[in-house]
């Protein structure tokens, strides 16, 4: 029995370790102008066939600009992916950030299929390997009171997220970030799925009563920017993107409420948010 209780311990422990700290930085720095930004290094790791290298508008160096053909759905070619360097599993906290800058002349609005637009993405899949849904955080109806929506697929409850005064501002440069721990039970129920969004490094809301993974053995390996526009794009249209950051490593920067998140590079504050909490009813 001892020749056994060694590897047994040792694999038990092994098994309980957290995944290798990693971080993605897309800053889209390094490719030629004009060339696709979906080849990995410093740009999407793929699904950004219309995604290019840019200096057009950039918020340090060089940018990404993202265009969306009129009536297209834009799988493939519409915004971009990032494969995870290791999954996430339960347990696991993601920090997702991406800055962007929206021209006056962006219609970023649905008009089909649910009317939302789908933003910031992170897939979750079964043991299997078979999609169990993504982790949403996306621009709300045209007209709708709330900003934002998020919503986890494998669970399909829709939170609010932001006031109308939190809407997107055209013409400059903002940042918005998920942080996500992975769980098929929620913090309000005992386990430790929870998200928090903020804008401008303002946070918007912390989500405490949903699960993020629907089975105690799934997983994540990919987070997604954009990617589908729901209903088909009102026009053909780009908007840009720049130093977009995606890590497991908790980051050493506080928020006002002291919750780690990632710096975002914009200069001076923003004006001051607001903060809902979400409790099970």
């Amino acid at each position: 029995m001892r020749l056994f209780a060694l590897p047994i311990l040792a694999a038990t422990f092994l098994m309980a370790q957290p995944a290798h700290s990693w971080t993605i930085s897309a800053d889209f720095d390094s490719g030629p102008l004009g060339s696709k930004a979906d080849r990995g290094g410093d740009g999407f790791h793929g699904a950004g066939g219309n995604s290019v290298y840019t200096d057009e508008h950039a918020l340090k160096g060089h940018a990404a600009k993202l265009t969306i053909e009129d009536g297209s759905t834009g799988y493939g070619g519409w915004g971009g992916e990032f494969i995870f360097p290791e999954k996430l599993t339960k347990g696991d906290t993601v920090w997702y950030q991406v800055h962007v800058y929206v021209p006056e002349s962006f219609d970023h609005y649905s008009y089909g299929e649910g009317g939302r637009l789908k933003f910031m993405r992170i897939q979750t899949k079964s043991k299997e390997n078979k999609n169990h849904g993504y982790l949403d955080f996306l621009i709300d109806k045209k007209n709708d009171p709330n900003a934002f929506k998020w919503i986890y697929e494998g669970e399909q409850v829709w939170q609010n997220i932001g006031n109308p005064e939190d809407l997107i501002v055209k013409g400059r440069w903002e940042s918005y970030q998920m942080e996500a721990t992975l769980d098929n039970v929620p913090v309000d129920a005992g386990g430790q799925a929870e998200v928090r969004i903020w804008k401008n490094g303002v946070l918007l809301k912390h989500i405490t009563g949903r699960k993020t993974l629907r089975e105690p053995t799934d997983f994540s390996d990919r987070a997604l920017l954009f990617t589908y526009w729901n209903g088909g794009a009102p026009k053909t249209q780009s908007l840009y993107v720049d130093e977009i950051t995606i890590t497991n490593e908790k980051p050493s920067n506080l928020d006002t409420f002291g919750h780690p998140l990632v710096r975002n590079l914009l200069d001076g504050r923003s004006p001051p948010g607001t903060i809902e909490s979400l409790r099970i009813e």
